[in-house]
């Protein structure tokens, strides 16, 4: 087996996330072979065989196509805004569960009712500003 071959099922959760925002903005020639490597589990060599290229060459353009993603992030930041937006919008459903079982039960005051409100306001609006 290849050096260095088998990404963690981290490092590939973190290349496909930034692959999903940031892809488009690869160089075409070098998209396949980055999804060869990282999605489709190909071996340095055998890119290099389909593609006409040395191992080091294939090696070379996964090594800057993980750098130019991450590079994207921290300049645009869209996978983090992705995952603030996707807590909040669990924090919304937890609160909503949490005041439906009031509801359910009828062990709510007013006050309960409006906080509850206020909540999903802020929460709301955070999404909002965010987008």
């Amino acid at each position: 087996m290849e050096e260095n071959r088998k990404n963690t099922l981290e490092e590939i959760f973190e290349y496909s996330m930034l692959y999903d925002f940031y892809g488009a903005l690869l160089k075409e020639k070098n998209i396949k072979i980055f999804e060869d490597y990282v999605f489709n589990d190909m071996s340095l060599s055998e890119i290099a065989e389909e593609q006409g290229i040395t191992r080091q060459g294939v090696r070379d353009v996964v090594v800057r196509c993980k750098e130019k993603l991450v590079e994207y992030e921290n300049r645009i930041g869209l996978v983090k805004s992705f995952n603030e937006i996707k807590k909040r919008i669990a924090d919304i459903q937890k609160e909503t569960a949490d005041m439906r079982g009031k509801l359910d039960n009828k062990q709510y005051s007013d006050a309960e009712l409006y906080n509850y409100f206020d909540k999903i306001d802020n929460l709301s609006a955070d999404i909002i500003e965010k987008l």
